[in-house]
């Protein structure tokens, strides 16, 4: 499993926080801790969430800042619901409007082209996928009967559902926006976006748990008291909890993809690597590789191919030797071995160069354009195309008596990696330090 995927799913298990508290906790506190959570505790998720938002912006991304605010308004009106008093709307019918509208606002706003921030005619498109809250909450407060008949239509015989069955076609409908989405900036929050659905879901399915008993007992006061008393609840600040940490984690993790990966091959930049070597001591290996022939390639075939040939080498390097490699520059990559000696460090990218070696590439036609499609359809595609070799030559080298720092460690690992290209390229060459010389591994 990846280590996004793994990301994922601990996303996903803190979101069943909410649900597992409804299970084993009372819904509310006593009067003194909901006093407490409902004037205290939401200050910080309003901060944690504007914060994301702030985040959002300084990323040139309209979409991400409009959907962080519009988490925000609904924490404030959950927390707050008596702000919606004029309205006449009532706790269940706040519930029943934010889950059937934020996921099918959602899905609107990210099926909308990403234009540049503060763009009037994008702003206008991004407030018209404010309309199912529109129309919701208008039909909630002035047609009721149409609105049950809308939010209570019978999608599929499912009794028991506190939640209404078009808050669950919302939700599909999201997730079908989320799997088509391919911004690759947008689309790491947009997942994230649709975990969080499982906290506020499980948040507002509690709150109704609340309501419906307090509706059936007291007609009369039945409404207002369950505006004072549900939103406050131990779920609710759950949720928003967990919401606000998820997409913190998310916003900062984006930070530093940016920051210290390389954009075209997905693994770690020269930054990182800087970083990383900053500190190194002990024992460890360092391994300079270079993609043998690029240049002539990229002069054959054209950048583009040459850009898919150094995805396709980043791609293997990671999925061999992990986090521990690093693009250089240009078509030069580097990997670091900490706690690993030299011998061992040469059995690691070895086995690389052999793989590489061994695998298929093919150029497709001059001027098709590659199209995202199921991995057999493009493997039969591809056999239409040119098979070309792609090699790596690799110089090792590990700290010696001499060597002072691991930027020396480098200086002879770059030596190796000359000696292999002059000794005929698609190689690894050790080079041994304390003897001033080279010795050749194929």
């Amino acid at each position: 499993m990846s280590k996004t995927a793994k990301t994922y799913l601990i996303y996903a298990g803190l979101g069943l926080i909410p649900a597992f508290l409804y299970k084993l906790l009372p819904t509310t506190l006593d009067g003194e801790n909901i006093h407490f959570l409902t004037h205290s505790f939401p200050y910080p998720l309003y901060m944690g969430l504007a914060l994301v938002g702030f985040l959002c912006f300084k990323l040139n991304q309209n979409r991400l800042l409009f959907s962080v605010l519009l988490l925000l308004g609904i924490c404030f009106l959950l927390f707050n619901p008596l702000t919606l008093n004029f309205l006449d709307i009532g706790a269940k019918g706040l519930y029943y409007v934010v889950a059937m509208s934020f996921p099918l606002t959602l899905a609107i706003m990210f099926s909308i082209r990403e234009t540049r921030p503060m763009d009037l005619p994008n702003f206008g498109r991004l407030l018209s996928s404010l309309i199912p809250f529109i129309v919701l909450g208008y039909l909630v407060t002035r047609d009721v009967p149409l609105f049950s008949k809308i939010a209570f239509f019978k999608i599929l015989p499912v009794k028991g559902l506190l939640l209404p069955q078009l808050a669950f076609v919302s939700l599909a409908i999201f997730g079908v926006v989320i799997l088509l989405q391919r911004d690759r900036i947008v689309k790491p929050f947009l997942r994230v976006l649709g975990i969080t659905m499982i906290p506020l879901m499980g948040a507002i399915w509690a709150g109704l748990g609340l309501i419906e008993p307090i509706l059936k007992e007291n007609k009369g006061a039945a409404l207002q008291l369950a505006v004072e008393s549900s939103f406050p609840s131990l779920q609710l600040v759950a949720a928003f909890t967990v919401i606000c940490g998820i997409l913190l984690h998310t916003i900062f993790q984006m930070y530093w993809h940016r920051v210290y990966v390389d954009e075209l091959t997905d693994i770690s930049n020269r930054r990182a690597l800087d970083e990383r070597l900053s500190s190194m001591t002990g024992e460890y290996a360092i391994a300079m590789m270079d993609i043998d022939h690029f240049k002539d390639f990229n002069d054959t075939y054209g950048h583009d191919e040459g850009d898919n040939v150094l995805r396709l080498v980043g791609g293997l390097l990671s999925e061999e030797l992990g986090d521990n490699v690093y693009r250089y520059g240009g078509e030069e990559f580097c990997a670091v071995f900490k706690g690993v000696s030299g011998e061992d460090a040469y059995m690691y990218v070895n086995k690389v160069r052999r793989k590489l070696e061994e695998r298929d590439f093919y150029i497709r036609k001059p001027n098709s354009k590659r199209e995202h499609t199921s991995r057999s359809h493009r493997k039969k595609k591809k056999r239409n195309g040119k098979k070309v070799q792609v090699t790596i030559s690799i110089g090792l080298a590990s700290p010696g008596r001499k060597t002072k720092t691991a930027g020396d460690v480098i200086k002879l690992a770059d030596l190796a990696l000359y000696q292999a290209k002059k000794k005929g390229r698609n190689r690894v060459v050790v080079w041994e330090v304390d003897n001033k010389k080279s010795s050749t591994a194929v």
